[in-house]
């Protein structure tokens, strides 16, 4: 497994690149929701996201920087390697195939976030990049090993569309759902994987709807 090595230093270097990379790239980032990762919960966060497109993690990275939490991301390890880069602001691998090695993954998150409150991680649950519309939604069973592992997590789902729309470039949209603090020790894995599928599919319907209908008053431009 390779571990995350966080350097504040290439975090602000990193920061000003990604700005500009994803300004350059697209119309704007419009968030909904953002208020469920600023709210004081008592509990570390696990943030679940739809897997659409390779510009799902750099988006996020956006986000991120809005709030005052200590993130880390979950990553594929032939990405990681390939971007390894990307550890110093906080990714860590995983190797989907590979049992032993999603064990230690799987202990490895739950640690990060047993180690204080103030901390989130990122993961795209269904391990690969799907088309937004594909139902039903299936997580692979890494994420609810994780929760198992916690006393009180808190459980938030995040949405994203990318959308041509009136301009020239695509727009994108990001709907947070409601925090969801849970007692992990408690749950069985079955049932918790459901209903996190169930969440998910639910603010992506929202988020789709929203769009569709012109509902995005309540979006906050970030970029």
């Amino acid at each position: 497994m390779i571990s995350a090595n966080k350097s504040k230093l290439f975090d602000l270097i990193y920061s000003l690149y990604n700005h500009d990379l994803v300004k350059r790239r697209f119309e704007g980032i419009y968030v909904c929701g953002l208020e469920s990762l600023l709210s004081q919960v008592g509990a570390p966060f696990l943030v679940y996201a739809n897997h659409s497109s390779w510009w799902d993690g750099l988006i996020a990275y956006e986000i991120s920087r809005l709030t005052s939490l200590d993130w880390y991301v979950m990553m594929e390890e032939k990405q990681l390697k390939k971007y390894f880069f990307f550890r110093w602001l906080g990714a860590f691998s995983i190797v989907r195939n590979d049992p032993k090695h999603s064990i230690e993954s799987i202990n490895y998150a739950a640690t990060l976030l047993n180690s204080k409150n103030d901390v989130a991680l990122l993961i795209f649950p269904q391990g690969k990049i799907e088309p937004n519309d594909l139902r039903p939604i299936k997580f692979e069973s890494g994420i609810a090993r994780i929760v198992l592992k916690l006393k009180k997590v808190a459980l938030v789902p995040m949405a994203c569309r990318y959308e041509f729309l009136g301009a020239f470039k695509p727009e994108i949209f990001v709907k947070l759902g409601s925090v969801k603090v849970v007692d992990g020790q408690s749950e069985k894995r079955p049932q918790l994987l459901k209903q996190m599928q169930h969440d998910l599919t639910t603010i992506l319907d929202e988020l789709k709807s929203d769009i569709c209908h012109s509902r995005v008053d309540s979006y906050r431009k970030i970029l």
